[in-house]
């Protein structure tokens, strides 16, 4: 371990297919700098027969794999330009901040004959955002692979579903639209992890409501707003159905958001309250006419949520 590192828990599990049980073990560090944080660490040990000792196989404060899921709608981003990175791959685990492994558990995906290792990790910069990680990780041949990398604000959790070699993780995180402030999301959402077809361990359902609009407000600060098609994206939902230009005025049987931390028009939140695969009924102004434009909604993990491109404007939304 690392130095002045305490160990917190170990596992124990077949993960490179060796007669003796490789070890997962979580640590905490000695408090550092004036906030006094603890980095956490989380290393997979294998038994070298040959040699007669133990090898770190895979160490999740090194590993520099790239958070791709900033650039996708299955992170915690909803369908928004990613962040400013800086350059170069970010760490699992950050030695800067306050770490802590939340879950450890173990999973057999599709046909693999060994389990991978999932967990889920928290980090704390001593400002109010948490941002997590969701990791799967695989150690076929003996060598540690990255399968699924998931990141969000406040974490995520699991539990893993199924049995035999066809498991899947059912996990829930915490849903922000554009309009949110952020103390406030506007609910949790939950989504499945599992192995796909071709694309290997990715996400498979998401709840988030997808319609496949740009929108902006009229009033932008007026959470009454009406919001304004600026953009329609081709394969969506609402592809068929809305023009640009369209005026939404108001969403049949809308749930109040209850979210005080609001940014913008309160119908955005409106329709974030749906469920994926839920028909809506929009009031649209369309010229001179009123109308009723019923559509049903999309997932976030669609492939025209995932290939949207909004404009190069903050005040533009993508619903």
């Amino acid at each position: 371990m690392p130095a002045n590192y305490v160990v917190k828990k170990v596992w124990y599990a077949h993960l490179t297919g060796q007669a003796v049980s490789d070890a997962v073990v979580s640590s905490k560090g000695p408090a550092v700098g004036e906030l006094g944080f603890h980095p956490a660490e989380l290393q997979v040990v294998s038994w070298d027969s040959i040699a007669e000792r133990w090898n770190v196989i895979f160490d999740a404060q090194k590993s520099r794999e790239l958070q791709q899921q900033y650039e996708t709608t299955i992170s915690n981003e909803y369908v928004t330009f990613p962040p400013d990175l800086a350059q170069g791959p970010t760490p699992i685990l950050d030695r800067t901040a306050d770490g802590d492994v939340n879950q450890v558990a173990f999973a057999r995906f599709g046909s693999e004959k060994n389990a991978d290792l999932v967990f889920t990790t928290t980090q704390s910069y001593g400002g109010s955002g948490v941002p997590g990680n969701l990791v799967v990780v695989g150690f076929k041949g003996g060598e540690a692979d990255v399968l699924y990398l998931w990141f969000g604000d406040g974490g995520a959790g699991f539990r893993v579903v199924g049995s035999g070699s066809n498991q899947a993780l059912a996990a829930s995180a915490q849903f922000w639209t554009p309009v949110d402030a952020h103390c406030c999301p506007v609910r949790s959402y939950s989504f499945v992890v599992g192995s796909g077809a071709e694309q290997g361990i990715t996400s498979l359902r998401d709840n988030r409501p997808w319609l496949g609009l740009f929108v902006k407000a009229e009033r932008e600060t007026d959470e009454s707003s009406p919001v304004r098609v600026v953009g329609v994206v081709p394969g969506s939902p609402a592809a068929a159905l809305f023009r640009k230009g369209d005026v939404i005025t108001s969403l049949a049987g809308a749930k109040a958001s209850g979210n005080q931390g609001l940014l913008g028009p309160a119908l955005i939140d409106q329709i974030a309250l749906l469920k994926a695969g839920a028909t809506a009924s929009f009031s649209v102004e369309r010229g001179s006419v009123t109308t009723t434009v019923t559509v049903k909604l999309g997932s976030l993990i669609d492939p025209s949520a995932q290939s949207a491109s909004p404009p190069n404007d903050l005040s533009v939304y993508a619903i």
